[in-house]
Order: structure tokens, then sequence, then C-alpha cells
């Protein structure tokens, strides 16, 4: 062969030019596809009923058009039922259904908005995430990206169509945060600064990953790095104009006073405007003598008196969120949802299917630590990807809703740890970066096999304690089924469900009234629905008249009668099984269904008319 078909041979094809040039474009077709291949094959990625209530929420608000008033229609429990959520997560995909609405009709727009808008934040978040790779060192992130993800999926699926609640935003920002830190420039910090007010407006549960991007730019000032002091101010200045522009977009004149813990209000404004303020003015006191034990004393000043005042102002928001919720409501719903645990009370966690990627997750969680613990290894990217990997390590093991995110940090730790694992030749040429490798070849391995370990022996040793289901939970367990809601309900129609079954009823373009659906401002309907089904209670049909509901809807058994059911909740496994009492009259429904629709009566005391058939169509989106 000649020395010029040597050389055509050993130059790489077209397409994987292409890909090296732009793996992120790649790489995003590849999970597009995929998400939207298991989309179609019925996976549910997510399965969370929270996208449900956010169907319902953004069809109200393009209804209305009122940005304001985030009083959902359809829940009634009798009392209104007032969103948590601002109305500016809502807006991509209201604003995409507005543009399609003239051209597909007004439901096909929200279907569409609902399957395309997070595939295209997933974009802009692999740029990030990309960036975050070649910030790290990387020499070939054309490698490195794809194996990130691998192991970062279970983040990444946030952004699987029909996943239309905020997390997806939240990692978009996250990661943009981020790569800004990552830069030294005063304009990278400014914009920071606005993210922070944006993600903690969108939701505070990012609170404790955005206290971090603040303590990164205080530790840049207090010990006196390049550019520091322009950081932390334009920082602080940006994150007060955000914060407060943000409160008069989001929040109502009339409702500029009232204080509400769980959603954007005046204890959030305050507290972003302090700590913004606070940054901004403590490089004017400390001017240029000031050594680091000023610096750090004025800050800590500063953050004393701004939780004196918080704490003063807003002393009920010192409390859970769950607080105010009664606790029948916390004892039998809330606290037995998987994610309000921690994985020290869960009861899944040893021998089950998930143990081996909780282990691999840990891995990559410590895997940075290990490399940052030796001094040749600390570069600013590693030390603040450190940094929010052993943070967000520790909030999915106290609080498992944090688990969710634990992967987009343990992606990039495990590539390390593959890295070190293979020989230079071959793949492991590709993944090397400057980081030095560690002194013993598992050494990055070690600590989240001793981590995963030390949780087996606490299992092992601690059994969670399992307190009795209640009735309402095992009425409420074919959420997961293919649903086929009936149409046809009658005007006025009122169900009384289980929370789950409410959020299916109430994601329909024309359903019935709710009394309840699975979300923390619904308490009082999910009193109604639980006690309901209790056998405690004695007379389940005033439970049904105070939720002025006309109808009841339950999860169905077609199958033998289950004794153990039947003697254990009477009255639940009577409606379950198809037996309900006389007062009751059950609906016809396909043999296929999972469910019983059961009619009771209107307000004025007649007989409320069963609905009249079920259309496929009106399927969960």
């Amino acid at each position: 062969m000649s020395t010029g078909a040597n050389r055509a041979a050993a130059q790489p094809s077209v397409l994987l030019r292409l890909y090296t040039s732009s793996p992120v474009l790649f790489c995003f077709c590849a999970m597009a596809i995929l998400m939207i291949v298991l989309w179609s094959l019925g996976f549910q990625l997510n399965n969370d009923a929270d996208d449900l209530l956010k169907l319902h929420e953004i069809r109200t608000l393009l209804e209305t058009g009122n940005i304001f008033d985030r009083t959902l229609p359809g829940i009634v429990q009798p009392e209104p039922y007032v969103s948590h959520w601002p109305w500016i997560v809502d807006l991509p995909y209201a604003a995409f259904a507005r543009l399609l609405a003239p051209f597909a009709g007004f439901e096909p727009a929200l279907t569409l908005a609902s399957f395309a808008v997070p595939l295209l934040l997933l974009a802009p978040a692999l740029y990030f995430y990309n960036r975050l790779l070649i910030a790290l060192g990387f020499a070939y992130p054309a490698v490195a990206l794809p194996l990130a993800l691998i192991f970062a999926a279970r983040s990444f699926f946030e952004f699987a169509p029909g996943r239309i609640d905020y997390h997806n935003l939240q990692i978009l920002l996250l990661l943009a945060a981020l790569v800004l830190m990552m830069s030294q420039n005063r304009f990278s910090a400014f914009v920071n600064g606005l993210l922070a007010a944006l993600a903690i407006a969108v939701s505070a549960e990012f609170a404790p990953f955005y206290a971090l991007v603040m303590a990164v730019y205080a530790f840049d000032w207090i010990f006196d790095r390049e550019g520091g002091e322009n950081r932390i101010a334009g920082f602080g200045l940006a994150l007060t104009a955000g914060a407060i522009g943000l409160f008069a977009a989001i929040v109502p004149p009339s409702a500029y006073t009232a204080v509400r813990c769980d959603t954007y209000s005046p204890p959030h404004v305050t507290a972003l405007a302090a700590a913004g303020l606070s940054f901004a003015v403590a490089p004017l006191l400390a001017g240029r003598r000031g050594g680091w034990p000023m610096r750090t004393a004025i800050l800590l000043v500063f953050a004393a008196a701004s939780a004196a005042v918080l704490a003063l102002l807003f002393p009920q928001c010192l409390a859970s969120p769950y607080a105010s919720i009664d606790a029948y409501v916390r004892d039998n719903m809330i606290n037995r949802i998987l994610q309000e645990l921690s994985l020290f009370r869960r009861p899944d966690v040893v021998l089950s299917a998930g143990f081996l990627s909780m282990a691999l997750l840990f891995i990559g969680a410590l895997a940075p630590a290990v490399i940052c613990a030796r001094p040749k290894g600390r570069s600013r990217p590693l030390v603040i990807l450190t940094l929010f990997s052993l943070l967000s390590l520790a909030l999915a093991i106290g609080y498992v809703r944090y688990y969710r995110y634990l992967p987009i940090f343990s992606g990039i730790g495990l590539v390390f740890a593959l890295a070190s694992l293979l020989p230079n030749a071959g793949l492991g040429r590709y993944l090397k970066s400057p980081v030095p490798a560690a002194s013993h070849r598992y050494a990055l391995i070690l600590p989240g096999l001793v981590l995963s370990g030390a949780m087996v022996l606490y299992h092992l040793s601690v059994k969670p304690t399992q307190a009795a289901i209640p009735a309402a939970e095992l009425a409420d367990g074919c959420y997961y089924s293919r649903f086929e809601p009936e149409q046809g309900w009658p005007s006025g129609a009122v169900v009384l469900s289980p929370p789950l079954i409410g959020a299916h009823f109430i994601a329909l373009a024309e359903g019935p009234k709710v009394v309840t659906i699975p979300n923390h401002p619904s308490a009082k309907g999910i009193e109604r629905s639980y006690r309901f089904l209790d056998p405690a209670t004695a007379d389940p049909r005033a439970i049904l008249d105070a939720s002025k509901a006309t109808h009841v809807a339950i999860c169905a058994w077609r199958g033998p009668p289950l004794p153990g059911l039947e003697a254990a909740y009477p009255f639940a496994a009577g409606l379950i099984e198809g037996h309900p009492p006389t007062w009751l009259r059950e609906c016809p429904t396909k043999a296929s269904s999972p469910l019983r629709i059961y009619s009771y009566r209107n307000a004025d005391g007649s007989d409320a008319v069963c609905p009249t058939s079920t259309l496929a169509a009106q399927a969960r989106p």
C-alpha cells in the first residue's frame, strides 16, 4: 500500500470529525431519540403525579391569562386550591403552546409543548455539562461526555417528553451556575447572581446549592483571590436586583405583605436581598486594608443579623413547610412518600434492585474528593466540583428528594474512577486529564464502597420501622396502570378519590372536579380522602358530605376475594371489590378499567348520574 493510501486510511471519517467537533449535538440527538422511543413504548421514566397537575396549571394559565391568580379550578376540597408554583415555571410551556395553538388547536398545542419543551431544555443543559467537563481538563471531552451522561442518565431523564415539572429547569440553572463559577470574570458573577435569584424564585429546594455558590464567591473575596472583590460585589448586586425584580413579576401587589413559606413571597425576597446587599457592601467596608479575619467577621455579622431579622419577621417559616399540615395527613400520607424520607429510613435500600446503582453513585460522588486530597490535584474547577458533589451526596442521603440530582456530579466522578482503572492504551488515554492519578489504582472507588458497606450494615442492624399501610394508599395502587378515564361526566360532578387518582382526572381537558390531588396545598382534601376509607371512621358518608362530592373513584380489584384486605379494611375492600354500601351505586366501566366509579348524590339531594362512556384518547398524556 502506498504512503498516500496509508495516510488516507489513518484519517478519521467525516462522521467522526463531525462528532468530535460537536459532541453536544450528537449526544443531544442520541438522548432525545432514546427518551422518545422509551416514551412511545409506554415507559414512564419519572411517572411523577406533579406532571399531571402542571398540565392542568398550564392549561389554566393559557385559558385565563392571569399570571397572578394561582387558584386552580377543578380542585375543590371544597376549599380552593392555591398552587405554590410561580407562573414563571409554566412560562416556557405556555409560550410554546400559545405559538402553536393557531395552527394545531389548543389541546394538541398543549400536548406538543409538554412533549417538546423538556427536550429543548435538554440542549443547553448538555452544553453546560460539556463546558464543565472541559473546565475540569479532560483532554477529549467528546469521549468523557457520553460516558458521564450514561452514568448521569437518571438526572437527565428529568428532560424526558412529558416531564413538565420544574426539576429540569432547576438542573439547567445549576449547571449554568457551575460553569459561570469556573470563570473569574465579573460579568459571569453578575449573571450568576441573576440565575441564583431565578432559581430560588422557582423553588427554594435548591437553596443549599446556591448557598454553596455564595460561599465560593465569599471565599474568593475573603482570601483576596484575583478579581474576588469585583465578583462578590457583582454577584451581590445582581442577586438583590434579581430578587426584587422577580418579586414584582411573580407576586401581585395585593399580596406583597402575605407570607407564604412554600412559595416565593416576602421571606424569600428579604433573605435574597439581605444576602445580596451584604455581598455588595462588605468590600466597601473592608477596603484594601482588612485581612481574611476581618473580612470573615464582616460577612458573619451580616449573616447573623440577616438570620435574626428573618427569624423575627417570619417565625412561621422556621419550621418545615409541612409543619402546618394536620398530623393525620403527615403520618398517613406525606411521611410515607419515599422521597420525603432519608436513606436511613427507607425500607428498600439493602437487597433492592437499586442498590448497585446507589453504590456507583456513592463511588462517583466521593471520587473527586479523593483527588482533591492530594495537593497536586487541586484546581479551582475540581475543588468546586468536589464541594458540590459532597453537598449533593449529603443531601441525597439525608433527604431522598435530592437523590435525583446526585448523578449529575457522580457521573463525572465515575469518569475519573474509570480512567484510573483503565490502562493508558485504548480508551484510557482518551479519559486522561491534568488531574494526577491516585496513589493506589483503586483509591478512587474505595470511599464509595466503604460508604455503601456502611449503609448495608446500618440497615441490617437497624430495621426501619414500617407503619400500617393506610387504606387510601392501597386504594391508590393502580396509579401506574394505563388509565382510560371516563368521558361524559355530568355537569357539576365532584369526585372523591385517593390523591393519585385525582391527579389523573385533573389532567383531563374535560373531566370532573376532584376533591384532592397529591400535593401539600391540597392537605384538607387529602385528609378527607384518607379518612373516608379509614376503618376508624365511624360514618364515611359524613366525610363524603363534607367534601361535597357527587362520585367516588377507587382502584378496582376484579379477581377472587381478598380475605386479608376485607378483614383489615372492610369498607375500602368492599369498594375495591365492587361491594358498595347501599348509599353508593356502581357505574358501568370497562372490564379492563383499573377503576371503579360510584355515584352518590348531588348537592340538591338528587341521585348523581354516572359518566356515560370511556374515551381512550383522554388517557394520560
